[in-house]
């Protein structure tokens, strides 16, 4: 149809006059030339007219299409493909996935010259590059959001055809919109054969079934993929006639348009019988390499130290009236059960002693928004969705932002259920099993709760959840844990900002060396045990010494206040209050180097516990020194800026949570002899 196109390639013809000029009889280039004027070249060696169209020409006799895809509008692509049949090639892939950054492509299908072909992922890729080597135009269904974008990140150095036309938008100039199959179903295209009933969403699970050994998933993915490019080849011969129909073409410009709807024929057959196979066959050849998930427990988690390691997951509800599934990951082992009340799951969780929390909620609000609902006033400023949603999206996982109306009752009980752990001082993690299903190559429950379960033991975690049956959300709780035995070997991405709470993914491909052979240790105790004295003897080992009264000092002398202990007891009290001891924490960390072995002296809540191990992980020792009071007393008296004396400073608020930090230390040392036998004990912990 391209020697029977004016539009875009003759000056000032555009669709209403290419429509009149067929009308007047002038059907194609020469009958446009004929009734032209001459023009003569400009150049006086040259005694030959100029046609307008003798660059069209010329790119047409010698197969430059890239020029037609350049001149012409993307619309009328389809002119393209009709005019060079024989090399336009209809390509449509299938992968793990949507995620181009995560998922993988495991089989490319096309047809060309009609002839049917596929790669398989794992094959030589020889196949592939030639018959896109030598095509002109490839034609997809949404291959512009999809398929090329996937090609050329998986394919180093693939040539994508000049001309690409894709049909998902070819289709809606003629009113008709949807999915492929929808679009398949209103123009009457029948599927048949095994695999004509299945769906998009089923691919993925057919090839994790096929790297398990099953040669029919494998039959039926390709069968599943040859029915997608006969109906793409269906569609554009349809749309196509429809296209022609509404721009007034020529019945003589119709009949010469070609149909590109001639089928294909698969054939399939088993590597053993290759010798009889013939010519084009795909051979279904079982599947070489690993089929498990790349990274296992124990490859995140050294055996000695897994075997200590508590994590609870939690896939929680929106509702106390729901169920929610939680999990305790022990070693190696698995429990799960189904709980309802934030009280329940508080007291379920407590009794485990917990190293980590993970929880599948959103933990943080939005930067700007002080609340869940829609009449915050911060709502149309700073929207619903957070930093970290906005990655994964970008990224190709599906995630729902924190705050439209289905998620707000689920935020807002997972910021209050973090808030409950962290002042008990459980540190708290944000998850979200489905992206760590995606990112660790398990399908998720949605997909197939049977494949989930295996992918789940394939990981590394046995239990009775393998023979008994119990519900996806006990599914995503173990997957919620599990993402935080990624967080505590090290093998995550945390995606925040400054302003908002992060969501700990898993990252297979980081080195987690700086993580688990850092060392940054902090000490708690009463008014006068030896925090200090501990935390310097560190510092002159070669730590970078912090305290959280540094925060509060540099707050005091901004307002022009002395920073004297009395006042920064007040003072701390008085920032507790306000802002919290996150905020202060937050503060504290940006005083510090990003990297090196750091002490930190004066932990006086458990939020500072359940903060510092959030941030640093295992890294992170909790070190409660101990003294007797009456020595204690004595080490109070000779300090020059006590400012009160010792019983008001121990029974400052600021002081009260001793006890509580006691329960949750690592461990505790006594600080009850002399000075060089309290430093060696000191020195001998790092």
């Amino acid at each position: 149809m391209l020697r029977s196109t004016f539009v875009s390639l003759v000056r000032g013809i555009n669709a209403q006059r290419e429509e009149a000029l067929w009308r007047a009889g002038i059907m194609n280039w020469d009958d446009f030339d004929s009734q032209q004027p001459v023009q003569q070249s400009i150049f006086p060696d040259c005694s030959e007219s100029v046609s307008p169209l003798s660059r069209p020409r010329a790119a047409l006799y010698s197969g430059d299409m890239a020029f037609f895809a350049q001149a012409l509008d993307p619309k009328e692509h389809f002119r393209i493909a009709l005019e060079v049949p024989e090399r336009t090639l209809f390509l449509d892939i299938e992968t793990t996935g949507l995620s181009r950054y995560y998922d993988i492509i495991t089989l490319v299908g096309w047809s060309y010259q009609d002839r049917y072909q596929a790669f398989i992922q794992g094959e030589a890729e020889d196949s592939l590059r030639k018959a896109l080597d030598e095509a002109q135009v490839v034609v997809t269904f949404n291959g512009s959001l999809f398929d090329l974008p996937f090609l050329r990140t998986h394919f180093t150095g693939l040539r994508i055809p000049p001309v690409h036309i894709d049909l998902r938008f070819l289709a809606k100039r003629v009113g008709l919109s949807g999915g492929q199959k929808a679009i398949e179903e209103l123009l009457g295209f029948k599927r048949k054969g095994t695999a004509s009933d299945i769906r998009g969403e089923a691919a993925p699970i057919l090839w994790h079934r096929y790297r398990r050994g099953d040669m029919q998933a494998l039959r039926l993915l390709i069968e599943y993929n040859h029915l997608d490019i006969e109906g793409m080849k269906f569609i554009f011969d349809k749309v196509v006639a429809k296209l022609v129909d509404e721009r007034g073409v020529p019945k003589s410009i119709r009949d010469r348009i070609p149909k590109l709807a001639k089928p294909s024929k698969l054939k399939l057959v088993n590597d053993h019988s290759a010798k009889q196979a013939p010519a084009n066959s795909i051979h279904l050849v079982p599947y070489q390499g690993p089929h498990g998930p790349s990274i296992r427990l124990p490859d995140l988690i050294p055996a000695a130290a897994s075997a200590s390691i508590r994590i609870v997951g939690i896939d929680l509800t929106g509702s106390e009236k729901r169920p929610t599934g939680w999990c305790l990951l022990d070693g190696n082992q698995v429990t799960t059960r189904c709980v309802r009340s934030d009280d329940d799951l508080i007291s379920a969780s407590m009794e485990t002693r917990p190293h980590v929390v993970s929880i599948d909620s959103p933990l943080s609000l939005p930067r700007g928004r002080i609340s869940v609902s829609d009449d915050d006033p911060g709502r149309d400023q700073y929207g619903i969705m957070r930093y970290c949603e906005r990655v994964l999206k970008k990224r190709g996982i599906n995630v729902y932002p924190a705050l439209i109306p289905s998620m707000q009752k689920l935020t807002a009980r997972g910021i209050r259920l973090a808030t409950a752990f962290r002042t008990r001082g459980i540190p708290v993690i944000e998850s979200y099993p489905g992206a760590a299903q995606d990112i660790m190559g398990i399908p998720r429950k949605r997909a197939s709760l049977e494949m989930l379960r295996e992918g789940l033991s394939e990981f590394g975690v046995t239990g009775e959840f393998l023979e008994t049956q119990v519900t996806h959300d006990e599914l995503d709780a173990i997957t919620a844990a599990i993402v935080g035995a990624f967080f505590w070997g090290g093998r995550f991405e945390a995606l925040g900002d400054d302003d908002e709470e992060a969501l700990i993914i898993p990252d297979l491909s980081c080195n987690p060396h700086a993580w688990q052979t850092r060392r940054v240790i902090g000490f708690s105790g009463a008014i006068a045990a030896g925090k200090t004295t501990a935390a310097r003897c560190l510092e002159n080992a070669g730590f970078q010494y912090a305290r959280y009264s540094m925060v509060v000092e540099s707050l005091l002398r901004d307002r022009g206040e002395d920073p004297a202990r009395h006042r920064l007891q007040e003072f701390g009290a008085e920032i507790h209050r306000n802002y919290g001891q996150r905020w202060l924490g937050k503060r504290l960390l940006e005083m510090l180097p990003p990297d090196g072995n750091l002490v930190i002296d004066g932990l006086r809540f458990p939020d500072d516990n359940a903060f510092l191990i959030e941030i640093f992980g295992p890294a992170f020792l909790h070190i409660h020194i101990e003294a007797p009071k009456d020595v204690r007393e004595i080490r109070f008296g000779s300090r020059q800026d006590a400012g009160r004396n010792f019983a008001e400073s121990e029974v400052h608020p600021v002081e009260s949570h001793i006890p509580e930090l006691r329960g949750l230390a690592h461990m505790a040392i006594s600080n009850d002899t002399s000075l060089s036998s309290f430093q060696h004990k000191i020195l001998s912990i790092t």
